[in-house]
Parts: C-alpha cells; sequence; structure tokens
C-alpha cells in the first residue's frame, strides 16, 4: 500500500492536470474568436482602403453618387464601363465572402452606404439587367452581381 502523501497525489495531479487543460482550451477558445473576428475586419478594411486608394472606382462612385452616372448606348465597350465593373466586382468579391459566411452582415454594416449608394442607383439597376439577362442567355451561371444585389439588400433592410 501507497503512503497517504503518494495517494493524494495520484489524486490531485490528474485532477490539477484537467483544470490546466480545460484552462489551456478556454483560452484557445478566447484567442480563436479574436483572430476570427481580427481578420474578417482586415477583409472589410482592405476593401474600403482599396476602394479609397483605386481613382477609377472612385470616379465611378462619384458619378453615381451625384446621379452623374448614365447607361446607354454608348456605355459598353467604354472605359467606363471597365471602371464601372471594378467597383461593382470589388463590392461583389465582398459580398461572395459574406454569402460564404467568412462575413456576417454586421461586419460589412461599414461598406453600407457605398454599396446602398451604388446598388440604389436606377442606372446601375438598368446595366445591372442587362448583365442578368446577358448571363443567363449566354448560360455561364450565376454572376457575381447577383450575391452584390442579395447583400445590398440585406444592408438596405
Amino acid at each position: 500500500m501507497l503512503p497517504l502523501w503518494a495517494q493524494v497525489t495520484l489524486a490531485v495531479v490528474p485532477a490539477l492536470s484537467a483544470v490546466f487543460a480545460a484552462f489551456g482550451l478556454l483560452l484557445n477558445v478566447a484567442q480563436s474568436r479574436r483572430t476570427n473576428t481580427q481578420s474578417r475586419a482586415a477583409l472589410v478594411a482592405t476593401c474600403i482602403k482599396d476602394f479609397a486608394d483605386d481613382e477609377a472606382m472612385q470616379r465611378v462612385f462619384y458619378l453615381i453618387e451625384y446621379s452623374e452616372f448614365r447607361y446607354d448606348s454608348s456605355f459598353h465597350k467604354s472605359p467606363l464601363e471597365r471602371e464601372t465593373d471594378k467597383l461593382l466586382q470589388h463590392f461583389a468579391n465582398l459580398a461572395l465572402a459574406w454569402q460564404a459566411g467568412l462575413l456576417s452582415i454586421e461586419d460589412v454594416r461599414s461598406v453600407q452606404y457605398y454599396v446602398v449608394c451604388i446598388m440604389r442607383n436606377p442606372e446601375i439597376q438598368k446595366y445591372l439587367k442587362f448583365v442578368a439577362d446577358w448571363t443567363v442567355e449566354a448560360d455561364l451561371g450565376r454572376h457575381p452581381y447577383v450575391a452584390l444585389n442579395e447583400m445590398y439588400e440585406e444592408l438596405a433592410k
């Protein structure tokens, strides 16, 4: 038979190990959540920074914001079409991340003004309808602008 101190040690050491392991697990969960939150914030912050730093996107955005953007017969194959697609695709990428569950709607609230301003514009809506119709005719699957429109609808609520 073991002495009492050895019996107590054999009972206490595994219990303390379990307590330390549980504490370590809790710290790991907390750190994982913090890292996840930071990653989501960094993704949105990068989107905002890239948007702010890009002259082409800024130019199209201000045309939209000041109701000067026009979708007409001269639009297609023009530099404005490429710049508009760049702007729309930029925010569509964020929308795709939201749709995939990588971002919550609260994560993208900081771009709400830009997305709503762009997507609410009737001339942009005309262009998006053209793109949607063309995508269906060409049988190309789901266009990324669909995700952008869905994110817009959620943000506009």
